[in-house]
């Protein structure tokens, strides 16, 4: 692997080394596959979601919902309190307060893990041999990286920790070009304006990114550390591409990241809206439709 690091501050929020802040915490609950065939991280994804979406909700419910037992449950709603994803209350689990917050990258990469691969597997046909490709720390771009050697792209620059890290394990003989700075534990990436400063170094063939909220042909970011760090990624390429799901499309949103206009390609799955993909298609842009999964995760 040849690496080209360019300038990077290996420190954290308080200073102290960046491996310090990396720690996950230890799950010691039964992450084998249960009865409804979800395996721990995926279930616990699940329940996020499910709290999030009926509100509070009581423990046997859950039982029966995830098909797993009291225990099981238990364990997965102290780990979940614990990370501040969920809050305990009496006999159950209730959503956060947190209508801006971006979802936990490690619960993002355990949710629809089959449309992501899907959207990746078509994305990746948008890289030409030889290009250098910039990648976004979204968990859908990052599943872009068990394609790259069937693309041949002669570098990758990104801010995402994971993706550098899986990068030199399958693709060596790709350049990566790694940016860092302010290392955030809830994206696993480098953000802000150290970043946004080394790219101003560096340039691209394609950009590849994906957000939290399209609304008003306008992309949207929950935080703005990461909303900054788009905007400067999506400068420094000729060629910029949207990946992104159905459930991205007029959720809330709060920092501008990008106009739909500033894109050449779209890649989204068909299950779209027929009014947003109607109004799509009007808009000077290549979209790719690709079918989502018969098969979810």
């Amino acid at each position: 692997m040849k690496y080209a690091f360019a300038h990077i501050d290996l420190t954290t929020r308080v200073g102290a080394p960046i491996m310090a802040n990396m720690k996950l915490a230890h799950v010691t609950d039964d992450d084998s596959l249960t009865r409804d065939g979800l395996t721990g991280p995926v279930r616990r994804s699940e329940l996020v979601r499910h709290i999030e979406e009926h509100g509070p909700v009581r423990l046997e419910k859950l039982v029966e919902t995830f098909c797993v037992s009291a225990m099981t449950i238990h364990r997965d709603l102290d780990l979940l309190a614990r990370e501040g994803l969920v809050e305990r209350v009496r006999g159950g689990a209730r959503a956060k307060p947190h209508p801006f917050a971006e979802q936990d990258v490690r619960l993002r990469r355990a949710t629809r893990v089959g449309l992501k691969k899907a959207l990746a597997a078509e994305a990746a046909l948008l890289i030409r041999t030889g290009d250098v490709v910039a990648f976004d720390d979204s968990t859908t771009v990052a599943a872009m990286l068990g394609h790259l050697a069937a693309r041949a792209p002669s570098a990758v620059v990104t801010h995402a920790l994971g993706l550098m890290r899986e990068l030199t394990l399958m693709h060596p003989q790709i350049t990566l070009v790694g940016l860092g700075g302010q290392y955030v534990h809830e994206t696993d990436s480098f953000l802000g304006a150290v970043v946004v400063e080394q790219l101003s170094r560096v340039s691209a063939d394609v950009v590849f990114v994906s957000t939290t909220t399209v609304k008003n042909d306008a992309l949207f970011h929950p935080d703005a550390a990461a909303a900054e760090t788009k905007r400067a990624l999506l400068t420094r390429a000729d060629r910029k591409v949207l990946v992104l799901d159905d459930s991205k499309f007029e959720a809330k949103g709060l920092y501008h990241v990008a106009d739909l206009a500033d894109f050449d390609d779209v890649v989204v799955n068909a299950e779209l809206a027929p009014e947003l993909r109607e109004h799509l298609n009007t808009l000077d842009l290549r979209v790719h439709y690709i079918p989502t999964p018969s098969v979810e995760f």
